[in-house]
């Protein structure tokens, strides 16, 4: 299905403060910007383009553009999927600042998806702000609207499309655009090379014949790439042989579609007014490490991409220099002439194409986290899962973020215990309210269960016949509505109730975020913590059941305190594996994990960084409805 969306907004505070740091729109009678294509090929390797060396002529349109180009020879995505990857180059940014995860996780009876956070600022606002018509076509159901990719395109066209559709509403959209003052930035995204491989036959059939290819070809594989992944069977030669003569009978037909684009930008005359650029969000594995396709871990083969950078005027030149696709965002801007906004990660690999650091990727699962840092010819795997008795347990627990409960409370020495829990059908934005037994009160603050409230004059007082009031004191029963403050609450209101009021402490407001631990959950609650154990009644609701396992805000914890030490304390399992990518580039044969003690020093002091630059809220998140997640299915997710 075709969408096209107003994807323009005004930016957050913290946004439109770095644009006006790094100036307006070109002025009057300076040099006209560049336009800018941005295109990413779904699941391409890099190795599979003839401009990498492959042997196979599947990308001749391609290698002609890095004939005149920039290209990247030693590039790597941040993630080996979709999802993360993405908001990855489009921001500057690593998965655990944006908090882009996971595509579909289960949570309770609904599947959930990360939205890339309003306070991430996007490629397409930056250019938005200098004056460019933003315009993107993408194929693919993560990058659907309303996830927060459309940030910044004032037309954003995601749909079913293959390369050919692509091409042609890309095309049609430049004319559009040309009618009006003003250059261009053009984001494109290609599913083609991606299973079910949708591409015409004569393609597919390129490499390898119809018979050989069946197996692997639409909704009838899944059956077997599910198997072969769950190691149920392996992979034989010849399977492996067709499978990726189907994968380069796709990559062929999504080049030739990539030609017949340029061409067209070239009959327009816009070949020397435009840069273009080439990526691809991550590669694909065909049986190297047991498995198919992508999105299981952060292996080369799914991590080295593609990077071809045309910028008219400027000479062709390879880079041998590693670098990582969060470094598109500022090399991108900076082509077109634009100082790149602070808050982003990546280097200006045009300014600066010879500075080494090491190149990090994540890769979060619903049960485990992997990291990556590759520094040199070593590179450091290391992976976190939590205690078993934490990934197995299940709790009856139909509640989500972002819905709005009431709770009885009781204080359990330094934490709130949920006794009772019950939805509430309210707007979820209402302030919160807290509810209970005055006591320790001063002129200005007072606690109610031990939280502490604050008030002051502005403070509007609820009081009637036979109440008390209008000042708290010791011993009353009042409801604080009010907002969070310090641990505590900033009253806007205080209701006082008459003598025999229950004296039941209660919270009423909307769950900002969920963790489950083994036996029981923590939520929270304005800003306040409440735990939620078996033995919490739920009262007007059914149950559903959640399986435990390594939220967001688990992974930020973890970061922040130092990964290596944290997870100790909290007993979970960790793995390290560290593989010379010059002497074992199938990464097959580990070294042993002391010799990656300084790298994982780096990746500790690394983590703990940028978990403290991070974007992401509780509120970055939604359920998916049921066209959402067929679109997922279609693509095998």
């Amino acid at each position: 299905m075709s969408r096209t969306s107003p994807g323009s907004r005004a930016l957050p505070g913290l946004a439109a403060l770095a644009l006006a740091a790094c100036g307006e729109a070109r002025p009057p009678g300076a040099p006209r910007a560049p336009n800018v294509l941005l295109v990413c090929l779904d699941t391409v390797r890099a190795d599979h383009l003839g401009a990498y060396g492959y042997g196979r002529a599947t990308t001749p349109s391609l290698d002609a553009l890095a004939a005149r180009a920039v290209v990247f020879e030693d590039a790597s995505a941040a993630a080996g999927w979709t999802k993360p990857s993405v908001p990855s180059f489009l921001t500057g940014t690593y998965p655990c600042q944006h908090g882009v995860y996971e595509g579909s996780a289960s949570v309770g009876v609904e599947a959930r998806t990360d939205l890339l956070p309003a306070a991430s600022l996007t490629l397409a606002e930056v250019f938005q702000a200098h004056g460019y018509h933003t315009g993107a076509v993408v194929n693919n159901a993560h990058l659907r609207t309303g996830n927060g990719f459309e940030q910044g395109f004032a037309h954003y066209d995601q749909g079913d499309h293959d390369a050919r559709a692509i091409r042609w509403r890309a095309l049609d959209w430049v004319d559009q655009a040309r009618a009006e003052p003003g250059p261009f930035f053009l984001y494109l995204h290609f599913l083609d090379a991606h299973w079910p491989y949708a591409v015409p036959e004569e393609w597919l059939t390129r490499f390898a014949g119809p018979e050989a290819v069946a197996p692997f070809r639409g909704r009838d594989s899944r059956a077997l790439y599910e198997a072969i992944n769950a190691g149920e069977r392996g992979l034989e030669p010849a399977e492996r042989e067709a499978l990726v003569g189907l994968y380069d009978g796709a990559l062929a037909y999504l080049d030739a579609e990539l030609g017949r684009l340029l061409a067209g930008l070239a009959l327009r005359g816009l070949e020397e007014d435009t840069i273009v650029c080439v990526i691809a969000d991550h590669g694909e594995e065909f049986g190297e490490h047991g498995r198919l396709g992508h999105g299981h871990g952060l292996w080369e083969g799914l991590l080295r991409v593609p990077w071809i950078l045309r910028v008219p005027g400027r000479n062709p030149v390879r880079i041998a220099t590693p670098v990582s696709l969060v470094d598109l965002f500022p090399t991108l801007l900076a082509a077109a002439g634009i100082a790149a906004p602070a808050g982003h990660e990546g280097l200006d690999r045009l300014a600066r194409p010879a500075e080494v650091r090491p190149i990090l990727a994540e890769h979060k699962a619903p049960d485990h986290y992997l990291q990556s840092l590759r520094s040199g010819s070593l590179k450091l795997q290391r992976g976190f899962a939590p205690p078993p008795g934490t990934a197995v347990t299940e709790l009856l627990l139909p509640i989500r973020t972002g819905t709005r409960w009431e709770a009885e409370l009781e204080r359990n020495g330094d934490e709130l215990l949920a006794t009772q829990l019950k939805p509430r059908d309210e707007d979820v934005a209402s302030l919160p309210e807290l509810k209970g037994v005055v006591a320790e009160a001063t002129h200005a603050t007072f606690r109610l269960g031990g939280v502490l409230v604050h008030f002051d004059q502005a403070t509007e007082r609820q009081v009637e016949a036979g109440t008390g009031g209008p000042e708290p004191a010791d011993g009353q029963v009042v409801k604080v509505r009010g907002r969070p403050r310090d641990s505590g609450f900033q009253a806007e209101r205080i209701k006082f109730y008459a003598a025999g009021e229950s004296e039941q402490l209660e919270i009423r407001a909307t769950v900002e975020d969920l963790a489950l631990a083994g036996e029981s959950a923590t939520l929270r609650m304005a800003g306040l913590r409440v735990r939620v154990t078996r033995d919490t009644e739920l009262k007007d609701v059914g149950t559903a059941t959640v399986a435990a396992g390594l939220t967001r805000a688990d992974l930020a914890e973890l970061l922040a305190a130092g990964a290596g030490a944290r997870a100790a304390e909290l007993g979970y399992t960790r793995t390290l594996d560290l593989f010379d990518l010059v002497g074992d580039p199938g990464e097959r044969a580990p070294l042993p994990a002391a010799d990656g003690a300084q790298l994982e020093r780096a990746l500790e002091e690394l983590g703990r960084a940028l978990a403290a630059r991070r974007r992401f809220a509780a509120s970055d998140q939604k359920a998916l409805d049921p066209e959402a997640l067929r679109e997922l299915e279609a693509i095998g997710y």
